[in-house]
């Protein structure tokens, strides 16, 4: 490894190297958990110039990295300190079905490929070598706030990182800035993610005489016809100014076990991308309702749940962001800021790449877009 990229591009390259994926599901490679990445961030924010470094425990071999950068006046002015956070995640998805190498970064026609590049490794690289530079400045200097760099493990899963320093507390964080690829807007409101299991019952017998069973799947077709004509009535309902009408799709399906059994159980998986004021409980009252009406024998589950975010655009950090981004804009994805925010601790998204490139099987940052990432970082730190 290089403990000494030369610019933001080798630092990618570094980074992309060190295998990080989420280890939830089916990983394609045994470079699972964010415990080497930590441990290179941990060295690198030290050399560069961090007070304080900390890796700090969520799951075994999967820690957050924490690292505080003081102002030169943060302890004796007599003002009030505010503390900002830059915070990309440290994890990665699946690489299965791959059509370049994950973790061999490859620089070509002004792109850099590899695992991670736009989701969010190149986000990360960005917002070190902006930290870098800000850390022997004279606006350093001069400063009396504080910036933390906050690398979170497991936000492509669960959001177990964010939740863990959200939940913490011993920093009384003023504004976080969440590093993905915006394409340089500043995501100020997303959308959350309810996502429930719905399993018909029925009963099993030899396919040769289905009257004497219950077919699970045709339960399931009955209620199919309905909930797709009346859960987007319902999701109409709560229509938001800011980031429109919630959104659902039905992602899984899956039942019986034999081509000659009358199948009991049949089970979907549904994604509804919900709104503020649309809650988890709401939507599976609205199923359970209608199945006790139809004397459907359904089962309902939440197995998932991202809030929803909105910050106010007239939020002073907000501002600060905004004047050197492309804008503002809200979004149909949800990411880490979502679990900051619902503590009370403004959060926003913002970074270079585009979402368009997150998870794909050739993935790649446009060197262009991560350089200009930097500048835009580093205008950002000048007036922290």
């Amino acid at each position: 490894m290089n403990k000494n990229p030369r610019d933001v591009t080798e630092l990618l390259c570094e980074l992309i190297q060190i295998p990080s994926v989420n280890p939830t599901g089916t990983p394609g490679t045994e470079g699972v958990n964010e415990d080497s990445i930590a441990h290179y961030l941990a060295d690198y924010l030290k050399r560069i110039g961090a007070d304080e470094v900390e890796l700090m425990p969520v799951y075994p071999h999967r820690p957050n990295v924490r690292a505080r950068f003081l102002g030169g006046r943060a302890q004796t002015s007599n003002g009030h300190v505010e503390r900002i956070a830059f915070a990309p995640h440290t994890d990665t998805v699946s690489v299965l079905g791959m059509t370049i190498e994950p973790f061999k970064p490859r620089v070509a026609d002004g792109r850099i490929y590899g695992r991670g590049s736009t989701d969010t490794k190149g986000p990360m690289a960005a917002m070190l070598w902006a930290l870098k530079t800000w850390a022997s400045s004279p606006q350093r200097a001069q400063s009396q706030n504080e910036v933390y760099f906050l690398g979170l493990m497991g936000e492509e899963a669960g959001n177990e990182g964010a939740q863990a320093i959200a939940r913490d507390g011993s920093v009384p964080l003023d504004f976080v800035l969440v590093g993905e690829p915006t394409e340089f807007r500043v995501v100020y409101a997303h959308k959350g993610a309810i996502w429930i299991e719905v399993e018909t019952r029925g009963k099993a017998c030899h396919a040769s005489t289905p009257d004497r069973g219950k077919n699970a799947i045709n339960e399931m077709a009955r209620f199919l016809v309905w909930f797709q004509s009346a859960f987007p009535k319902f999701l109409a309902k709560f229509k938001s100014s800011t980031l429109g009408s919630p959104t659902f799709n039905i992602g899984t399906i899956s039942g019986g076990s034999k081509v000659n059994i009358v199948p009991d159980r049949c089970r979907i998986e549904i994604d509804c991308r919900s709104v503020p004021g649309l809650t988890h409980t709401a939507v599976l009252r609205f199923i359970q309702k209608q199945a006790r009406q139809e004397g459907w024998t359904i089962r309902t589950r939440l197995i998932g749940y991202r809030p929803p975010m909105e910050v106010s655009p007239q939020n002073p950090w907000v501002q600060k962001l905004a004047r050197v981004s492309r804008g503002l804009q809200t979004a149909p994805w949800f990411c880490d800021a979502a679990i900051f925010a619902q503590r009370g601790i403004p959060a926003v998204a913002f970074g270079p790449g585009s979402i368009r490139q997150a998870h794909t099987v050739d993935e790649f940052i446009r060197q262009k877009d991560l350089e200009e990432g930097v500048k835009r970082y580093e205008r950002f730190l000048a007036n922290v």
